[in-house]
């Protein structure tokens, strides 16, 4: 999932302003999609106000941190504030070692400001602008893995869950939709996915490839999300 960065003139670097910088902020697509998903639930927002905004240096929307007046469906006051950042995804990569008959998952290693770590993980990243999460995950799947285009043309990405699944809801509309994708690889291929470097410097992702078992995921990841998906794709025909 693409790091935050520090702000700069490249249009990956992030920014923080707020609504003098990003008048139209009401209309990013994240913001539009959490009002009409509350509307549509029978909540009445009565005022909406900017407390920060964030975005990437070409305007591209990331964050907004909302606070939020109005009642909820029984007529109470709502908690005041929400963060809202739209969808992300997460793809669990199966790869099989046509030459060995070796089965691994495909997994990235990165260190993780939110608590130090250095974080065993899926694949995984926003869905940008309100965007199709499929592709979005075909997206990462590319970017932090170094696959190469023709694994990545006859890559079948399935849904591993009806709809995205929220993580925090007291606070962020995030949803997370989870992708399985089963790959066949030449040997030298899938060797050099153990220990690849991948991502994008420009964007503080500094990313290291990683193939593990399944044992090996459960005992070696202190995150949810890597949990989950590995949950997800074992109960895939359940």
């Amino acid at each position: 999932m693409s790091g935050d960065g520090n702000a700069g003139t490249d249009p990956s670097s992030p920014v923080t302003e707020g609504a003098e910088r990003f008048p139209d902020w009401r209309a990013w697509p994240m913001v539009r999609l959490w009002e009409r998903s509350l509307t549509a639930r029978g909540w009445s927002l009565k005022t909406l106000r900017p407390l920060n905004l964030l975005a990437r240096g070409n305007g591209d929307p990331l964050f907004a941190l909302l606070e939020a007046r109005g009642t909820d469906p029984d007529g109470r006051p709502m908690l005041p504030y929400v963060l809202v950042r739209g969808a992300a995804v997460v793809v669990v990569p199966e790869c099989l070692n046509r030459d060995t008959g070796e089965r691994k998952f495909l997994m990235v290693l990165q260190h993780r400001v939110g608590d130090g770590t250095w974080s065993l993980e899926f694949p995984a990243g926003m869905v940008e602008n309100g965007g199709d999460p499929a592709a979005a995950a075909l997206r990462e799947l590319r970017e932090e893995t170094g696959l190469p285009d023709d694994v990545l043309a006859a890559a079948t990405l399935e849904p591993l869950w009806t709809r995205g699944l929220t993580s925090s809801p007291g606070l962020t509309d995030e949803a997370v939709y989870f992708y399985g994708v089963s790959l066949t690889l030449a040997d030298a291929v899938y060797r050099r996915l153990d220990g690849g470097l991948a991502g994008h410097e420009e964007e503080g992702e500094h990313i290291i490839t990683a193939l593990r078992t399944a044992d090996e995921v459960m005992a070696g990841t202190g995150s949810v999300l890597p949990l989950l998906g590995l949950l997800l794709f074992q109960r895939r025909g359940a």
